[in-house]
């Protein structure tokens, strides 16, 4: 039982890292002057 907690904690860990990322992204200077659907195309690559 314990191994599946463990590889469950992994799972969320990823997944949080991934939504930092994208977070971060989001709140960058990087994405001013991007079209609406250049920011979805990265988001549904990304995400």
């Amino acid at each position: 039982m314990q191994g599946s907690t463990s590889n469950q904690g992994m799972f969320w860990l990823q997944a949080r890292e991934l939504f930092e990322q994208i977070v971060s992204w989001l709140d960058s200077d990087s994405i001013c002057g991007l079209e609406h659907s250049q920011i979805e195309s990265k988001l549904l690559e990304n995400g």
